[in-house]
Parts: C-alpha cells; structure tokens; sequence
C-alpha cells in the first residue's frame, strides 16, 4: 500500500475519520536516523499522528508536535504541513526498552507518561499558537487524544501503529475518529462496536486492505461520504544547504575567521532528517570579508 491519508464523513454529518498510511515516512525516518526498534515505534506513531492531526486542526498550515516525556527516548518532536510532508526526531535514537508485559514495544515507557505534549499550529497568518497538554501514558495516541478533547471539544478516537520486523517497518498508519456535534447516542454505541471488533491497524494493512476498506470497516453501520482522494504523505524535510550558510552570517566576522583558521570548516546537521551540511574555510572567510564590507 503506498503512503497517503484519506478523509471522509458520515452522511448523517455525526461522525468524520481520517486514516493515513505512512510505512515509507516511518522506515525512511528510521534510516536516517538510524533508529533502534523502539525508538521507530515511537517516532513512527507520532510521525503518523502529527500527519492526522495536522489534516484535522492545520489543515492550510503547518503543525508541530513535541512529546516532553520522562523516559529514556527525551524529547519526540515532529511536523507536518498541509502539503502532505511530514519529519521528526527522537533525541536518543539509539534507545532500546524491552517489550512490555503484552508483549509489546514499550513506547509508553519509552517516552514516560510524566510530561507534556506541545502542540503548534501555524495557519501561515504570522501567529501561531501552542497548546500544551500533560501527558497521558507516552504511548503517542492517547496523548494525541487527550489534546484533541480539549481543543477540540469534542470526543474521538486514534488509533495509531507501527509494525517492526526483522527486516524494519512492515506496516504503520493510524486513524482518527470524531464526534460531530449531530451525534447520538447511537452514534457512541456504533463506534464503539466498531472499535472493539476492529483489532490491529497494522494487521489489517498487512493483510492487504486498503485505507477505502479500513475506512469503511471503522464506520461500518454509517453510510461513508468521501471528503478527498487518498493524498499523497512523504518524508520531507524543509532544511537546505543554503538556510545553514544562512544561520552562519549570525555569527561576527572574527568568529567567522575563527572558524576558518581553526576548523577549516563549518559543519552542521539537521535534527529532523540527520542531513550533514559542510561550508569551507574559503566560504567562511567569504562571509566574513561580505560581513566586513
């Protein structure tokens, strides 16, 4: 199945579901930083659920998300945009748990269920504004939850998943469902049904069924109207070459030729996609003499 998320409502306008699948986001991120088992389950479900939530709440802008837990993994940051690109790191990358007592990765311990969720919003208006949630388990969905409720007012479900085997990620995606404020009690009584028949996200995908299939699956009894197409999700990161020489010029022309005589060289890594950036010593002394003129 190839990554994208998909939106639809119910025509009695009680419930809306998005449902993403992202296994090519989620083992890209894992080679590029390289990641332990858990840390891929880890930032595989917030990479995911930063891709939904930005579909519901952005929905024309940017969102940021950042799990401050107590666990070993530290901090979880990720971003999506609403062009379909999604990023994120762990800042431990190499942290391994062993599995939970449901046999398990242990996301939740991982991340630490004392803490906060932040969450970024940028419309693109020059104001964005943060919400801050405490955290709930670390297990990225029912934290993702919790901040939903609250903003959103109003009550819903994520489920969010990343399958690891020998060979890396198998599966990961996730869903999201709301109450619309139609809703009946009947409504509750149908999704919740539906829930408890519904079983692993990831299973499901490698069975081979489609987001269509799992969609319709989750809003069984409900008469589904699609609201997109499946839209497309990658991993994309919005760091270049020429942003980092850019941070450089911050710097004095002394520092700057500090650099050069002393380094011979600027370096300088991304945190969302672990690219290495080299700038020369001839360009740091250019970019001093620039600063000098």
């Amino acid at each position: 199945m190839e990554d994208g998320i998909v939106k639809a409502i119910s025509s009695d306008g009680t419930i809306r579901a998005v449902i993403a699948a992202t296994t090519k986001v989620v083992s890209d991120a894992r080679e590029r930083h390289n990641l332990s088992f858990t840390a891929t389950a880890a930032l595989g479900r917030a990479l995911t659920g930063a891709a939904l939530v930005s579909s519901v709440v952005a929905k024309r802008g940017q969102l940021s998300m950042k799990f401050q837990g107590d666990g070993p993994l530290g901090k979880v940051v990720v971003d999506a945009t609403h062009k379909g690109t999604v990023r994120g790191y762990v800042e431990n990358p190499q942290v391994e748990l062993p599995l939970n007592s449901l046999g398990n990765i242990d996301v939740g311990a991982a991340i630490g269920s004392k803490g906060y969720l932040h969450v970024t919003v940028d419309h693109g208006f020059g104001r964005p504004y943060t919400s801050t949630v405490e955290l709930t388990s670390g297990e990225v969905g029912e934290d993702i939850n919790r901040y939903l409720v609250a903003s959103e007012q109003a009550g819903s479900v994520v489920i969010l998943g990343t399958h690891l085997d020998a060979n890396g990620v198998e599966a990961a995606g996730g869903l999201i469902v709301q109450l619309l404020p139609d809703h009946t009690e009947e409504t509750i009584c149908k999704i919740e049904n539906n829930i408890a028949q519904f079983g692993s996200f990831t299973f499901l995908m490698s069975r081979g069924m489609s987001l269509d299939d799992i969609m319709h699956r989750i809003l069984d009894g409900f008469e589904v109207r699609p609201l997109t197409g499946i839209e497309p999700l990658k991993f994309l990161c919005q760091c270049t070459r020429e942003r980092f020489v850019e941070a450089l010029t911050i710097l004095g022309p002394r520092e700057l030729i500090e650099m050069a005589e002393e380094e011979g060289q600027a370096e300088g890594r991304c945190h969302f996609c672990n690219q290495l950036y080299h700038v020369s010593k001839d360009n740091l002394l250019d970019i001093a003499r620039r600063k000098n003129a």
